[in-house]
């Protein structure tokens, strides 16, 4: 395959980016930088990641970051590096594995609702009001019940859990608990990624919901009444107790979350943090309990 090639697929997915270089060269697949393979097109995140002594001439192509510098032969400069790194494999070299559209064991009440090209996986439990919007993929042993809307082209991995109750209950005077039981559901948006062993919980009255390009990872718990807006991400295993609102691009490194909290747009959450506090828009958090992030000065 010829550079030219993989340039006209960056200019068509919108990926801005500046080559030097020969573009008629050829490559052949790709490679990791630190077990890089003579003939391949590879990914240099940043300088630091550079192996000492590596001879970076030797690379026939480089997608780099913005600030990256060396003596490379061909060289793919954009502010987007890792996706179009990742990007550009993907499209040239991944295949989809074909999955049946139900699998075995699966069963599927006579209310949910299925859009075209949807895939279920082998051992599954739909049952409830359900909808599933097109092409969306569900992995093994996932358990989707009660009311539950799930939008397009979403991908849920095997072992996850939507739609069961919550963790809520009355207590009497003498501490007896009594389980409250829940009447909303789950809303989920398009392009959402629920991975594997992922638990969400319905809403008590109304809906728990995540919104366009919501992004989770393993072991993540999410609970009643939680809403997660537009492409939010929760590095796993991140849990989030009752009520707590995720504004935009909120980004959760392997947090907890205290109920009823409110994480604003483009605000950033350490891994392991406790947040036990509002997080303004913007803001980093880090800690336990989290406190605002400050860069010491040096």
């Amino acid at each position: 395959m010829q550079i030219s090639e993989i340039l006209v697929f960056l200019k068509n997915e919108g990926i801005p980016y500046t080559f030097c270089g020969n573009e008629a060269e050829n490559v052949e697949c790709f490679s990791s930088l630190v077990h890089y393979k003579p003939g391949t097109f590879t990914w240099v995140k940043k300088q630091e990641t550079i192996p000492g002594g590596f001879d970076l001439s030797s690379i026939v192509l480089a997608f780099v970051s913005e600030n990256v510098e060396g003596n490379f032969q061909n060289v793919i400069r954009t502010s987007e590096s890792k996706r179009a790194f990742f990007s550009t494999i993907e499209h040239f070299y991944v295949e989809d594995k074909e999955q049946p559209a139900i699998g075995q064991y699966t069963y599927i009440s006579p209310k949910v609702k299925l859009g075209k090209n949807v895939r279920i996986g082998h051992n599954c439990t739909l049952d409830g009001d359900i909808t599933i919007g097109d092409g969306t993929v569900i992995w093994n042993n996932v358990s989707i019940l009660n009311h539950v809307t799930i939008g397009k082209n979403c991908d849920i991995h095997s072992g996850a859990v939507i739609g069961h109750d919550g963790f809520g209950y009355t207590e009497d005077i003498s501490h007896k608990k009594t389980m409250v039981k829940h009447c909303g559901g789950v809303v989920i948006g398009d392009d959402v990624l629920i991975s594997d062993n992922v638990c969400i919980a319905r809403g008590t009255i109304d809906d728990t919901v995540l919104g366009d390009g919501v992004k989770i990872d393993n072991l993540c718990h999410i609970a009643h009444n939680c809403i997660l807006e537009d492409n939010v991400a929760l590095a796993g295993p991140c849990t989030l107790a009752g009520s707590v609102h995720i504004h935009k691009n909120g980004y959760l490194g392997a947090a907890a979350i205290r109920n009823q909290i409110c994480i604003g747009e483009d605000a950033f959450v350490g891994y392991g943090a406790i947040v036990v506090k509002d997080v303004a828009p913007g803001q980093t958090v880090v800690g336990n309990p989290a406190k605002p992030f400050v860069r010491k000065k040096e």
